[in-house]
Order: C-alpha cells, then structure tokens, then sequence
C-alpha cells in the first residue's frame, strides 16, 4: 500500500509540474527516484579506481582538515609548539605542509617539530588518519579496546585512547625514516605546457610510441592525412617524430615548431607526452607505496578549466595513478584559477571540487589547496576571504564529495613575494572569523566523515568531459596561418582551445541554478560502461570524438538513454576529418538529422523568445526528427529524434557557451527544460536562483549543501519519493521543522548552510 501511494504521489507531483503558464512555461518542477536495484552504478563506480590502498581508506574514512605552517622570523621550538596547540584547539587536524625556512634550525629541528605536532594532536603530515594501520577485529582485540568492528563503534574505536597511542607510534615511526624515503628515479621529465612542440630529447621516445601505435608508415600516413594535408616525405617513424620538433622553448615550455593544416599529428605529440606524464606518477606511485604501503602519496594538477590536452595533462590518468596508493587533488585558489571567470567565485569553487571527484570516481579525492586567506597582489584578482566566504568554499567541497581539505596557509611569509596574503590566521599571529569558521567545520567533520564516506552522489545528468575533443580545439586553436597582420593583431583562433570548458561551465550552471544534480563523465567511464549511471548525458560543444566513444553513445540512447547536445556537435571525428552526417550515419540516425552548413548569427541575426542571440547554428536537413522550438524566423532552434528505446535532444544553438557567463536566467531556462524532458530529480528546491542546493545520499541520510551568494533567503526543500522523519542545521546543531515533508532554512547573505535529514525507514 505504501509503495503504491508513493509511485502515485510521485506520478501525480510530475503532471502538476507539467501544468504551466506562458510566463512559467519553462519551469521545472516534481520529483522522481531513478528505479534499480543499483540503480547509480555504485558498485562498478566504486571498482573503477578501486586497489588495495583505496580499500584500506575507506575502512578508516578520514577527512584531514590541515594547515600550513610557515615559520617566521624568529620562531624557536617553543613558538612552533604553541602554534600546532593553538591549531589543534580550533579544530584542524593535520598540517597540510611545514614550511622551516629559518637558516638558525638544527639539523634536528624538522624531526623535533614533526613528533610535536603529534604531541598537540595533530598529524604533521596533510593525509591525518589516513596514514593509519588498517584498524581491524584482531588489532582491537590486541589493543584491549572491547568492541566490535562494526560501522555503527567505528567512530568510538578510532576515538579511543588505545587506538590513537598505537597509530600515533606508527606515526613517530614514519617520522624517524624520513631521511631514508626514497627518491623515485628521474623519468623523462614533463614535457611542459601550452601546446604540443616536442623538445629533440623526446624526439626518438615519440618515434617508438608512434611505431607502437601504427605499426606501419602508411598506416601513419593515413592517419595524418597525408596528401590532403600536406604531402609527407618522411621515410622513416623517426623522421616523422621529427615533423613535431620544437625549439625557442621558454621557461614554461613553450616553443615553436613546424605548422601542418593536419589535426592528428598535433593530438598525437599531446597524447604521448600526456601518457609520459602519467608513466611518471605510476612511477612515483609504485616506488612509495613499496616503502610504505600505509603512506598516502598524491597526484593532481591546478587550473581544471584550462584545456587540458593542449597542456599535455590528463587529469584522470593521473587520478588513477593515485589509485595504488592514495589520493588525487587539485589546488583551488581563488586569485589563481579561475582565470575564465573574471573573478566570479561561487560556482567556480564547486566546478572545480565536481571536476577533482569526478576524475578520480570511488577514489580519495580531496583539495589539498585551497586558499586561507585575502590576496590582493599575487594573482589575477584581489579577493576578501572572510568567515561566510570560508563556508562557502568547504561546504562546496564536502558537497562535491572531496573528502580532505589543505589550508595554504595558517600564517602568511613574513618576507617577500605573497607577504601578509593567504592565511587564516591574522597579521598578528591570531586566529581571523575565517580560521575559527574553518576550524568550527573541521570539527564537525570528525563526526560526520563516518557518514559522509557512505553518502553518494545521485546525478541525474552526465556532462560529457572529452579529452579528445579538447585535443582537436586545442589543434584548432593553433590556426592554419597566421591571422597578425602588421595594421591589425587578433587572438580569435587562440580561444577555440577553451570552448569545451566554457561550454562545461555553461551547462553546470544552468543545471546548478535549477538544483539538478550532476557529474562529469569521461570517455574512460564510458569505456567502462558506466553510462547507464545517468538518465541523460550531455554534449558540451563536442565538436570531436572518436569513433568508440560515438558507438558507446548510440548503444546509450538504443538501450534508453537520453542524449542531448549543443551546437556544434560532431562536426570532425579525432583525425579532424569532416563528418558529413550522411543518411545512415551514426550521426543522422541519433539526432535525426543532417547538418548542411555551418552558419553563425553574427551577419544572420536571429532571436530565441525576444532573445537576440549571438551563436553558431546549423543548416539543418531534417530527416525523421521534431521540432520542440523555433528562432523568431522559423529555423529550427531544438529538435528531438526518437532511437531505439531512448531519444536525443539537439540545441541548434551554442548552449553551454551561451550560458557560461552568469546572468542568462531565460536561456538557462531553456536549456535546462529542454535537457530534462520528462526526466525529474528526486528533490527539489523553492527559493531564489543565488541559491544553489546540493545533495549526497547514505543510506540514512541526506546531506544537504545550500550555498548563497546573495541576499539573505528562505528557501524550501522538498522531495514527493523521499520521505524524511528529522532534519538539522548541522553546524548550528539545530533541529529543522518539516511541514509536508520540505524543509524551510533561511540562509544567510553570501553563506552556506549545511542540512542534515533522516530518511524514514
């Protein structure tokens, strides 16, 4: 009777959302559960970075909030000590570094000062428990503890004396080897960054991989649109190498080299110096964890909206490197990595924690660092950091799944560049609003990781992040010849590099502003048949992928998926040949139709709903798809196709760029009614657009994250297929009242609040 009365309240809550007005028409409202037994995937996500090391992490659950500690001038042993005791009673638990730069420092001074942050209760290093002995039936019983080893003592056992002397000496023992830790050997070195030129010495190495991938030199030549291209006179793997060789390298990495209007070799020397980088960490990674397999180590990068082919880097491969032994992080500081927003902050912080968790899927990832403090000199935009921004930024975090947070800094350098910026502490030495916000947090989370490591993303949506395809925009963004001219300098064509991350960001937000839940889905997830994790997947200005991915795709939408995407999609494949969309092609048969032209409204202009908009659009021959909107002048705006058992949606427009700067609510409407279909979250969310709402789910609760950066608001939480007994502002530590089953929090201005709810049953 119950389950009947719940499949018909939620059937019921999504007809009345169905119900609109001209002026709501492109409101999104009810409720919906996603039906399965697994029905996320949870168990094939958990496996896909699985290891001995992740396993071990997850039994212990840690979530180490650590500091840094700079020594100052003048600091003696006595100082250091009554700073790590200051630190441990605000809350912190590990230093994420330790910075002793003072030339008066004995030769024992780091040791001394490593044992005496364990005497004040914190680990000297940023993992905090995570570097602990896997806690297991025997070792309790050795220890005289008395309990069981059961998730419901696990909380009493890591807190009991016993437990915390035995991990503490091991501590002290990783303390005493650490001038004996081993230096991994020297790799090839990264290859640098900003574009794909190959310095000589790794000219033979490129050879091999290239013989390694093609096998043949006409094979290679096809694949390099030799003749179409440019007529390649090589004769050898080694003399093709060479087509890739750069010179006048900067400081960063950066050189010059040989043009080609061909795509794929520039993609090749990414990939291949990517894969280099990646063959290092698991280098790294191995040498480690053979020295100490209870020692977390770490990977991970910055900048996660630059475009990471061009660079070199993948992110997810360095992730999984991460998987043998520890944890994968980026650094989110507020001054320097958000470079596309033009100093917008709110919504880049939980983009990038969303990017960290979702490279490194059933992993430990983390921000190992993360800004403390106001900056004002040392990066592309001045910033305040205050206890409310504090808030913001690790309750994004902890909504984004990382599960360890590092503090650049406690205390700021006394000398020289970034002087009295970055800390938490002030520029006397005492603890700012924001140091006690943040250490308020990191107490709390020592009760709550224990639930928080059960509590799962539910995503309804999955935004396709393509290394591929950054790769041919990256090759696009190099041009064909040079645009300078002596009367007139542009950089027009150094911008396609960024239009998938732009894109990205574009429908993060509109999603984010609609409180729909999502993650970020890589071509490896795909591979590994974690597609059906998402009711809808998203294509952000794909303009390339390769032809496994695409066949993924179509057995997606075959088996009941929903594809949506934006314009351009799939215009070249990642050899840059033109995809023609010809009748009976993957293409044609998906979206149900075929793209004559590629136009663009800048001489053409066209309106969406009174909205003059500037995009690229298509000439679109329509084959066996309907039409859901129209431009102002009857082109074809959205169309949907029907395919097997599922359906693809197609935004004749530049959606997720469109999008991608703040303040485009019609459009983000749109977008995000179009998307979803008939498709439904399982809450839902009334109260202003400056209030974003987060959710992970464990068993037993529902942990939410409101996030506003805005006027201070009430907002109601609510779900028609999730009922909840009991609800609480977790740092307030107060109870919530809930009428008809939603929550009504008011949030404070340019704040957070964090809302915990006991499912029933």
């Amino acid at each position: 009777m119950r389950k009947s009365f719940i499949i018909f309240f939620a059937i019921a809550s999504f007809i009345s959302a169905c119900r609109f007005t001209p002026e709501n028409k492109y409101q999104v409202t009810g409720t919906q559960l996603k039906e399965g037994n697994d029905p996320y995937l949870t168990a094939l996500w958990l496996k896909l970075n699985d290891s001995p090391a992740q396993q071990r992490l997850r039994s212990i659950k840690p979530f180490p909030v650590g500091v840094v500690y700079f020594q100052q001038r003048g600091d003696n042993f006595d100082s250091v000590k009554k700073q790590f005791e200051m630190i441990h009673q605000l809350g912190f638990t590990a230093l994420k570094q330790v910075q002793l730069k003072a030339p008066y420092n004995s030769p024992s001074f780091e040791s001394e000062v490593y044992n005496a942050a364990l005497d004040a209760g914190i680990s000297p290093w940023y993992y905090g428990n995570g570097g602990w002995a896997r806690i297991t039936q025997k070792l309790i019983d050795s220890l005289g503890i008395g309990k069981l080893l059961t998730s419901e003592n696990l909380e009493q056992i890591q807190n009991d004396p016993k437990m915390i002397a035995y991990q503490t000496s091991l501590m002290r023992s990783r303390i005493a080897r650490m001038p004996n830790k081993p230096v991994p050997g020297k790799g090839k070195g990264e290859p640098g960054r900003n574009n794909p030129y190959l310095p000589e010495r790794l000219i033979s190495d490129f050879a091999f991989w290239l013989e390694q991938q093609y096998g043949t030199l006409e094979t290679l030549k096809d694949a390099w649109n030799c003749g179409y291209c440019d007529q390649c006179s090589f004769t050898s793997f080694a003399e093709a190498a060479k087509e890739l060789q750069g010179q006048s390298f900067d400081e960063f990495g950066k050189g010059v080299g040989k043009r080609s209007h061909d795509f794929r070799r520039f993609r090749d020397a990414m990939r291949f110096q990517a894969d280099l980088i990646l063959e290092n960490y698991q280098n790294m990674m191995r040498v480690y964890y053979e020295w100490d397999s209870l020692e977390p180590e770490r990977t991970g990068g910055h900048q996660l909206f630059e475009n990471q082919a061009t660079n070199t880097w993948d992110l997810e491969g360095q992730a999984q490197a991460a998987a043998i032994s520890g944890s994968f992080y980026s650094s989110i500081h507020l001054t320097h990595h958000f470079f596309l927003m033009d100093g917008e902050i709110t919504r880049p912080v939980y983009l990038q924690s969303r990017i960290i968790s979702d490279m490194f899927k059933g992993g430990w990832a983390a921000v190992w660092e993360s800004t403390g403090g106001p900056t004002q000199w040392s990066g592309y935009n001045p910033v305040t950091v205050d206890g409310n921004r504090m808030k913001q930024m690790m309750l994004s975090y902890i909504a984004a799944g990382l599960k360890g947070i590092g503090i650049w800094m406690w205390n700021s350098r006394g000398e020289g560049w970034e002087v009295g910026e970055y800390a938490l502490a002030d520029n006397q030495g005492m603890p700012s609003e924001r140091a006690r916000v943040a250490g308020q947090i990191s107490k709390v989370l020592q009760h709550e990781r224990f639930d928080l490591w059960d509590a799962m993303d539910e995503p309804v949506v999955g935004i396709l992040y393509s290394w591929e395809n950054e790769a041919m925009l990256g090759r696009l963004s190099m041009g064909g010849y040079p645009l300078n001219t002596a009367v007139f300098e542009t950089l027009w064509d150094k911008q396609f590099r960024q239009y998938h991350s732009q894109a990205k960001v574009g429908i993060s937000r509109a999603l984010m502003n609609h409180n729909i839940p999502f993650e970020y889905v890589t071509e490896r997830n795909l591979e590994k048949q974690l597609a059906g994790r998402y009711r809808i997947i998203y294509l952000p200005y794909i303009l390339a992928l390769d032809q496994k991915t695409l066949d993924i795709l179509v057995k997606y939408v075959e088996d009941g998926g929903q594809l949506v995407a934006d314009f351009p999609v799939l215009m070249m494949d990642n050899y840059g040949r033109l995809n023609k969309h010809l009748k009976g092609s993957a293409f044609e048969k998906l979206f149900g139709v075929q793209t004559a032209d590629y136009y663009h409204t800048l001489n053409a202009p066209k309106k969406l709903e009174g909205l003059q908009v500037l995009t690229q659009y298509g000439d679109l021959k329509i084959t066996t798809a309907s039409v859901l909107m129209r431009y102002n002048d009857g082109t074809p705006a959205v169309i949907t196709n029907n395919f097997g058992k599922g359906k693809t949606v197609l935004m004749n427009f530049e959606a997720g760029r469109m999008t991608f700067k703040p303040g485009n609510d019609l459009l983000e409407d749109i977008i995000t009614y179009y998307t979803l279909g008939s498709v439904r979250p399982p809450f839902e969310v009334k109260g202003p657009r400056h209030v974003m709402v987060f959710r992970r789910s464990s068993p037993m609760y529902d942990h939410f994250f409101a996030i506003n950066d805005g006027s201070k608001a009430q907002i109601s939480i609510s779900s028609g297929v999730i009922p909840y007994t009991q609800a609480m502002d977790v740092l307030d530590n107060n109870q919530l009242k809930i009428s008809g089953n939603a929550i009504k929090v008011m949030v404070p201005a340019n704040s957070a609040v964090w809302i915990k709810c006991r499912k029933k049953n």
